[in-house]
């Protein structure tokens, strides 16, 4: 069985439903996880407001090589430097559009 058959079995998958002031945190280096699709209101008042926050711990576990040298980029002790897309712009938005 490989992970993404395992991940959809029951006995081991959790399902969320996130609330306002939920928060979550995940090792993603040690956990699988995904997100299904979402549909946001169209109201800007009512829209979610997602934050994503990358945390480079120095002590984090060792990773490999292309973590940091093929995707990320590295933070200055070498940690991996959050998720970068080709294409998309970093932004924490808080006002509204």
């Amino acid at each position: 069985m490989y992970s993404g058959t395992l991940a959809g079995e029951p006995r081991v998958r959790l399902d969320m439903a996130f609330e306002p002031g939920d928060m979550q945190f995940l090792l993603n280096h040690s956990i699988l996880h995904a997100r299904t699709a979402y549909e946001d209101w169209p109201e800007p008042e009512r829209r979610r407001h997602l934050l994503r926050l990358w945390l480079a711990c120095a002590d984090g576990p060792a990773l490999p090589d292309y973590m940091t040298t093929e995707f990320q980029g590295a933070t200055v002790s070498g940690r991996p430097d959050g998720v970068r897309l080709p294409g998309v712009a970093l932004k924490a938005n808080l006002a509204p559009d």
